[in-house]
């Protein structure tokens, strides 16, 4: 050990070691937790691809349905209907009863019909060329008419609407479907033959202009009391 001398009254001192550094100067070790990462980071998700189909009208818009039965009238009854075409070259047509929701098929005979039976819809194919055949309309002697999505949708309106008459509407048209109001949200209603007052909820379209529409939904009913 090498001793160091000072002034008049001090004592040896000792010379600090060769290679010893303050550690107050020396900076510290990085932590393992502070050093860079060599894991890549992971990619960003890539957004959804932009869907090419429009957006339809939406039901969202249409009121809750009131089902509130005036005097003369009972509870309403809720059960579903529907649109299910077959392709052309079966050569039938769709007739659907708003009385209960049910449908049946007979043979297509050009837009006319054999035996109503108390049906107020017709689905028929009107060509047979496989793209979007099917127009529907309300028969003779009936009384329907399309209630609009953001009308209010009770007993009352229905009534009314069932007075507007509902013409022939190519289903695969999306254009002519929206500007007569045939859209998810609207309603079909009629007063039937039997009295009762019935709301057809338009509920979910499928299909276009490739393919024949089908279409469902609820099915309200006010049958006339005695």
């Amino acid at each position: 050990m090498t001793v160091a001398f000072g002034g008049k009254d001090s004592g040896p001192v000792a010379a600090p070691a060769p290679g010893a550094v303050d550690s107050a100067t020396q900076p510290a070790a990085p932590s393992p937790s502070g050093m860079p990462s060599s894991k890549k980071p992971e990619p960003e998700p890539e957004p959804p691809a932009p869907s090419d189909e429009a957006p339809s009208a939406s039901a969202s818009a249409s009121p809750e349905a009131d089902l509130t039965a005036p005097d003369g009238y009972a509870k309403a009854l809720s059960t579903m209907w529907g649109l299910a075409p077959v392709p052309c070259t079966q050569h039938e047509q769709q007739l659907i009863d708003l009385d209960d929701g049910t449908s049946r098929t007979e043979d297509e005979d050009n837009g006319a019909v054999q035996e109503p039976g108390g049906a107020e819809l017709l689905y028929w194919p009107d060509t047979c060329t496989g793209l979007g055949d099917y127009q529907l309309r309300a028969l003779p002697n009936t009384r329907v008419g399309l209630l609009r999505v953001d009308a209010p949708k009770s007993f009352d309106s229905c009534r009314a609407a069932a007075g507007t008459g509902f013409g022939a509407l190519a289903l695969s048209e999306r254009n002519d479907r929206e500007d007569r109001g045939f859209v998810e949200g609207a309603a079909l209603c009629s007063v039937t033959d039997k009295g009762t007052v019935a709301m057809a909820v338009i509920e979910h379209i499928s299909g276009g202009a490739v393919d024949d529409v089908s279409v469902s939904g609820p099915l309200h009913v006010w049958a006339a009391t005695p």
